[in-house]
């Protein structure tokens, strides 16, 4: 039984990460895909470091517990089903709730620090790094947590001004040069969602 096919999705916060994730899972053949998010992993709000102002900062790679992230994708990805949380945001202690993810032939791994963690990175057979313009991605960050996270503006916008970019220059853009498909515009989108789902379906 060969390996499964793993591609991996990076990228700044709110950079579209997940819509192209979601694309691929809506046109991949039923029981051919399973996703691997990152955002599964991150720790109590409790737990949590603070920035000088007392703001929870989740944009640094330590926000998740990281011990149990790596175990879970190495394990799925050696065919292994896996118990992954479901993190509910604001809420703390955090819900005790998981989904059992079961290995499939095509693993598509997707978050803001997925390149930084060497035992990730090196296992990911197609590497894609997206990125929109700052403010595209300010607005859409400010949109999904308000409607999702239940977040209020202020807080929103501080967190994506004072903690985002400086950790995406820091631990994210670094691995641009690395990736297979850089996605930077509509075109590109397109392109690579294309080679991507052509990649899925021969695998």
């Amino acid at each position: 039984m060969k390996p499964p096919l793993v591609i991996g999705i990076c990228g700044g916060s709110a950079s579209g990460k997940t819509y192209l994730k979601d694309l691929l899972l809506a046109r991949a053949p039923e029981g051919k895909v399973v996703p691997f998010t990152l955002d599964s992993y991150y720790l109590p709000r409790d737990w949590q470091k603070k920035d000088k102002n007392g703001y929870l900062n989740f944009d640094l790679p330590e926000a998740l517990n990281t011990q149990k992230m790596i175990y879970d994708f190495l394990d799925l990805t050696n065919g292994f089903s896996i118990e992954q949380p479901v993190y509910q945001y604001k809420i703390s202690p955090p819900s005790l709730d998981f989904r059992i993810i079961e290995p499939a032939p095509v693993i598509i791994a997707e978050g803001i620090f997925l390149f930084h963690y060497k035992e990730i990175r090196e296992r990911i057979d197609a590497k894609v790094f997206i990125d929109a313009p700052f403010d595209m991605k300010r607005k859409r960050r400010i949109e999904r947590d308000i409607r999702e996270r239940g977040y209020e503006l202020p807080e929103i916008e501080y967190r994506f001004d004072n903690h985002a970019q400086d950790s995406y220059n820091q631990y994210v853009l670094p691995y641009q040069p690395e990736a297979d498909y850089q996605v930077i515009d509509d075109e590109s989108f397109a392109k690579t969602f294309n080679e991507l789902l052509n990649l899925i379906l021969a695998y």
